[in-house]
């Protein structure tokens, strides 16, 4: 059986896919990749917040019910929130944290991010600073970074890793998850399609579950300043630059966080 799977033609998502593909070749599968273009690569002048989490992924949803694709790969934290797009699978997450990524010896006062989420933390962390939109994959957004438009960028340590981004000019700083909680689901693979349950990880998926669980209870998604995330013991939530964390005990626990971040 050859498995078809679409994704996004960014070297990311495509490092992804292939992760997905390799798991499903050991299982005995032969894998066909379908590189789609979505409406969010299309259009790369407008902010996040405008063109909204779907514009990267809804396509794949049409091709799988019309079943011209089999599975489709996205960062799990692009999904829209709903509960509608609950039912993928997840391989085993990577590093959720965020990263500041300099440019070594220059003085940070100009940021790069397109999160009011990484916008408020970077805040609290780089008062001074100010904070300014970028778009594009994460090597446009290097280039820029080099080519002196920004003195740091905020990107997910997931990415820079599943990249191998290695620059002798550049110095990477993971931040802390107390100081920036991550958005919910970074750092995961999501796989939407009956076959992802063959490679699926539930240690990951329950912190999916968890933390999209969160996100809709802070009334948030990835065009507002929501964080949510669970180490396995403690959730943590970050709602407009203000943190809070308890161990995690249930629906409760995102109810009360839902009601002290409110």
């Amino acid at each position: 059986m050859i498995v078809r799977i679409g994704t996004r033609g960014s070297a990311l998502a495509r490092a992804q896919t292939e992760e997905a593909a390799a798991l499903l070749r050991a299982k005995g599968y032969r894998t066909e990749i379908v590189v789609v273009r979505t409406r969010g690569d299309s259009d790369l002048l407008s902010p996040l917040s405008e063109i909204g989490r779907g514009a990267f992924t809804d396509v794949f949803a049409e091709m799988l019910r019309r079943g011209e694709i089999d599975l489709a790969v996205h960062s799990a934290k692009d999904l829209p929130t709903d509960e509608s797009r609950d039912g993928f699978f997840c391989l085993p997450r990577a590093d959720a944290r965020d990263a500041l990524v300099c440019v070594s010896g220059r003085e940070i006062n100009r940021v790069g991010t397109g999160s009011p989420r990484r916008a408020a933390a970077i805040k609290k962390l780089y008062p001074a600073a100010d904070v300014l939109p970028v778009r594009g994959n994460v090597d446009t957004r290097i280039q820029k970074l080099l080519a002196g438009e920004f003195d740091a960028l905020v990107l997910a340590a997931a990415g820079l890793d599943r990249l191998h981004i290695s620059d002798s000019r550049l110095t990477v700083v993971r931040l802390s998850v107390k100081d920036c909680v991550p958005a919910a689901c970074q750092g995961i693979i999501a796989v939407e399609g009956a076959l992802g349950g063959r490679i699926h990880d539930e240690s990951a998926g329950r912190a999916a579950r968890i933390e999209r669980a969160c996100q809709r209870a802070l009334g948030g998604d990835c065009t507002g300043g929501i964080g949510c995330y669970f180490d396995g013991t403690t959730l943590y939530a970050q709602r407009e630059g203000r943190v809070s964390a308890l161990p995690y005990a249930g629906e409760e626990t995102i109810a009360r966080l839902a009601e002290e971040l409110s």
